[in-house]
């Protein structure tokens, strides 16, 4: 048995936090330069024929279409791993939360409620495409519009809820 002492892990990234405020849309990955998504809880952009992970460059924040979720039930594709695999398998329908709360994680910065959220569009040391911080790290990174931080703070791994609004 864990007892937390000061405060309880805020989640799994890509879990849907508020379900009862959240619409989730179902949508195939597509590969990014041959890459189907790794984790769940990350941002996403419309492409033809489905959905896939900010890769780099010159990324608009009109092209932010959602959160990708963990659903379950879901079909993995690591057979080994069942129903808790952590990577999304692109041979089924995947979830994304257009609109709603999820956990993700904040690489950097302390997230406070009602706080701008950016996204990094170019790799940078300790920042990857795709992650989520509190400021801005110049030209790196975007603004994401309809997007803040839903609670103050953080857990120990870096998990906070966010709050995309459409």
């Amino acid at each position: 048995m864990t007892a937390y002492l000061y405060q309880a892990p805020n989640g799994v990234p890509g879990d849907v936090t508020r379900v009862d405020e959240s619409n989730v849309e179902p949508a195939m990955l597509i590969a990014a330069s041959s890459v189907f998504a790794q984790a769940f809880g990350i941002p996403m952009k419309y492409t033809t024929g489905g959905i896939q992970q900010f890769n780099g460059g010159a990324e608009a924040p009109a092209s932010f279409a959602g959160i990708l979720i963990r659903e379950v039930p879901s079909i993995s594709g690591n057979t080994l791993q069942g129903l808790n695999d952590n990577i999304p398998n692109p041979e089924v329908p995947n979830g994304l939360m257009v609109r709603g709360y999820a956990a993700v994680i904040c690489l950097t910065g302390t997230p406070a409620r009602g706080g701008a959220v950016y996204v990094q569009i170019a790799a940078q040391t300790g920042r990857p495409v795709g992650s989520f911080h509190t400021t801005d790290d110049g030209s790196d990174a975007i603004l994401l519009d309809n997007v803040s931080w839903a609670t103050d703070g953080k857990d120990a791994d870096g998990v906070a809820e966010i709050r995309v609004a459409r």
